[in-house]
């Protein structure tokens, strides 16, 4: 039979999607593989065991993980679960638990939004109002709701405002000053839900404490209600006593009464007869005229700059109401960004964006537009775009649920009030999945729940695009559910975005831009009815997740080294004995054991967690063992006669490049490490070279399948098949 050697130098392009097995002429076909189960990608094409993880804590119920670090040396995890905020060290110790004023519920939990700066982390949803969850020491943490500044005399609140009624809806006020004071509708606008907030006669605030009917609130003034008029905005006509105010988006009409104050005389019409109150005509939209009781002797525009007026008791459209409320929802996504913190999309403006002023994150005052002040605008895209995420990287990113937006700026300019614009990239739409910078890019999983794409600025056509990373192996992405980025370590310079899927288990992409490494493979815990990935986060080298096992959940961390081949581990040292109590958390279950890179077998524990080995140790690893498995491509071979796709094949021997590798099966074959006058009690050494297994059977589908009977340490480089057909 004719003999051809076919090398598979490298797994780069990690798990192919089954669809494209008929697509041998691709590069991610040579490079592929059928299966990467419980395996991590390494950049230089090999792969190895994945890291097991070790037991950190058992949490009280399902949980969402997140990262605050406020240095390198005092990083914290965050478990959100229902009603309630644990927060731990990196060492796995908790710190602190919080439940007093905690919003969020259980379903929840994955759509929360959330951003962190020096000792302060923000959460939002659009159910509640904004939390600060504070660092106040190495140890200790408080959650408050998110308050904006006020004014020194506490007449008004620098929060953002908007009128959601219909243009056309007024409101008068029983009076101009005082505490329980009447604010009519022109129309059916209110509910119960406006006690407790704020309600704005133009620019002045009204405290609502009672709501009597849809059209009728009752509140207190703070302050008095007179509005401010632009810089000289009267002007005066020789021989006439008629002025004329400049008074933009009035909503006044003819017959009304308004009191103008602070004006200086001018035009030949003195203080006292140019101020007053008087009854207006309408001009138009933006002018009104009165009568005053003098006559001008020249033309010209006057009154200074401090110029006031009231009409409270007549109907205005000029008023407005606190954008974030019970009545109205609160922001779903928040982040900082350019010395200022933004907020977006609340229920009622699902497409609002809103920007404090710069340095001062709690402040968003719009003031006169100047560009230190606040920025808050809509979208305004074709369709409703909700705002489900705000990123912080290249520029500022704005993820909705219909597609991708950023914010553009020239490379010497900051945002300001007057520059902002929203510029439409791309129209696919994110998922509740937070979307986190990695690798030059944007990763953000779509709102389907099938794609991961990367949102990546293209310089040639000085905009986005949203490039589907996990089109090869889209099979082993099923509507995730949280992600993180892990950007190399000290052991490994490899970088890897893992996003855990409905299901438990864990996509887990590894890249590297520079050197055309884009390959993905799936970690699981074995069952995955019952053993589930739940959460994961990321703290500079470290990975957290909560697993649940059964009814259990559990936080625990990924090693970081290769050399821990067990999860929700613990490891153990001291005198030499045979019996070890391994705790609580492990009580009446089977758990795998390592000691000095042998196995042992299973064992399982009594009541009190403890086992009992038939030799004694002094030190011991015991946890639980998860699957690995990397099963080739079917080998394709091409000939000058044509393709054998699908014909018999036979592969007769398979050299498979191992390193640092103590177990492994190879098509039903063990590796075999120790000679029949080796010393037992000693663990072999780990084999670093070429091995070769030989293979039995024909098949047209002729593939080389790895996996392990014992969980201990695994990398594989490379192999070489010799095909017989």
């Amino acid at each position: 039979m004719p003999t051809i050697k076919q090398v598979q130098t490298n797994f780069s392009s990690g798990e192919v999607d089954p669809l494209l097995r008929m697509r041998v002429d691709t590069g991610a076909y040579q490079n592929g593989a059928a299966r990467l189960r419980n395996v991590s990608m390494l950049n230089t094409g090999g792969v190895s065991r994945r890291a097991g993880t070790r037991y950190i804590a058992t949490l009280l119920g399902d949980s969402r993980l997140l990262p605050f670090e406020f240095s390198s040396t005092e990083r914290y995890v965050f478990a959100l679960s229902n009603g309630r905020l644990d927060v731990f060290n990196t060492a796995g110790t908790l710190l602190t638990s919080i439940t007093s004023g905690v919003p969020w519920t259980g379903a929840q939990l994955r759509q929360i939004s959330y951003t962190q700066a020096a000792d302060v982390m923000i959460v939002c949803h659009p159910s509640w109002a904004p939390r600060v969850i504070r660092r106040t020491g190495a140890s200790s943490f408080t959650i408050s709701t998110f308050a904006f500044d006020t004014s020194l005399d506490a007449n008004s609140i620098y929060q953002p405002y908007y009128k959601f009624a219909a243009d056309t809806v007024t409101i008068s006020v029983s009076a101009t000053t005082g505490t329980g004071v009447t604010i009519t509708a022109s129309a059916g606008v209110f509910t119960s839900s406006y006690v407790g907030t704020i309600v704005r006669w133009k620019d002045v605030e009204i405290l609502i404490t009672a709501f009597t009917n849809s059209t009728t609130l009752v509140g207190n003034i703070k302050g008095k209600l007179e509005g401010s008029l632009d810089i000289n905005p009267l002007r005066t006509t020789h021989t006439s006593d008629v002025v004329e105010v400049t008074h933009a988006l009035h909503g006044f009409a003819t017959g009304q009464s308004v009191t103008i104050s602070n004006a200086n005389g001018f035009g030949g019409i003195s203080f006292s007869n140019i101020n007053g109150t008087f009854t207006i005509t309408v001009i138009d939209d933006n002018r009104y005229s009165y009568v005053a009781g003098q006559t001008a002797n020249v033309s010209e525009d006057g009154g200074g700059p401090s110029v006031k007026y009231t009409s409270s008791t007549t109907a205005t459209r000029d008023w407005s109401e606190q954008a974030f409320s019970v009545a109205n929802g609160y922001p779903g996504a928040v982040a900082f960004h350019e010395n200022r913190l933004w907020f977006g999309g609340s229920s009622a403006i699902p497409d609002g964006l809103w920007a404090s002023k710069i340095g001062e994150f709690f402040n968003f005052n719009v003031g006169e537009g100047l560009d230190n002040e606040s920025i808050q605008i809509t979208i305004g895209s074709e369709d409703i775009s909700n705002v489900k995420h705000i990123v912080s990287n290249r520029d500022l990113q704005i993820f909705t649920a219909s597609g991708e937006f950023f914010v553009p700026r020239s490379s010497n300019q900051a945002v300001t009030p007057l520059t902002i614009r929203v510029a439409r990239q791309t129209p696919f739409g994110s998922s509740d999945v937070t979307p986190l910078p990695f690798d030059g890019a944007t990763l953000f999983v779509q709102g389907s729940g099938k794609s991961v794409r990367e949102y990546v600025y293209n310089d040639g056509v000085n905009g986005y695009a949203s490039t589907d990373i996990s089109l090869l192996s889209s099979h082993l992405i099923n509507s995730p559910i949280d992600m993180a980025v892990l950007f190399g370590s000290t052991v490994r310079g490899e970088q890897y975005a893992l996003l855990v899927n409905t299901d438990g288990t864990m996509a887990v992409f590894n890249s590297a831009r520079s050197e055309n490494v884009a390959g993905w493979t799936t970690w699981d815990l074995g069952d995955s009815t019952s053993n589930l990935f739940r959460s994961v986060c990321t703290l500079g080298e470290l990975i957290f997740v909560v697993v649940q096992r059964n009814s259990t959940y559990t936080l625990e961390r990924f090693s970081d080294a290769e050399a821990l081949t067990l999860d929700s581990a613990i490891t153990l040292t001291g005198a030499s004995s045979a019996t070890w109590t391994l705790g609580s958390y492990y009580a009446s279950k089977v758990v795998h054991v390592v000691t000095n890179d042998m196995y042992l077998g299973t064992f399982t524990a009594n009541g009190s967690g403890a086992i009992t080995l038939p030799d004694p140790v002094t030190t011991l690893t015991a946890g639980f063992s998860y699957p690995v498995e990397i099963t080739t491509l079917p080998v394709h071979l091409q000939l000058p006669t044509g393709s054998l796709l699908g014909m018999p094949k036979r592969i007769n021997r398979v050299l498979v490049g191992l390193n640092s590798t103590l177990s492994c099966v190879v098509s039903g074959n063990r590796l075999l490490l120790r000679q029949v006058t080796d010393d037992l009690s000693i663990a072999p050494d780990r084999f670093t070279g070429i091995k070769e297994f030989f293979l039995l059977g024909y098949n047209r589908e002729a593939k080389v399948t790895i996996n392990q009977d014992e969980p201990l340490p695994l990398r594989v480089l490379g192999m070489n098949m010799e095909v017989s057909f």
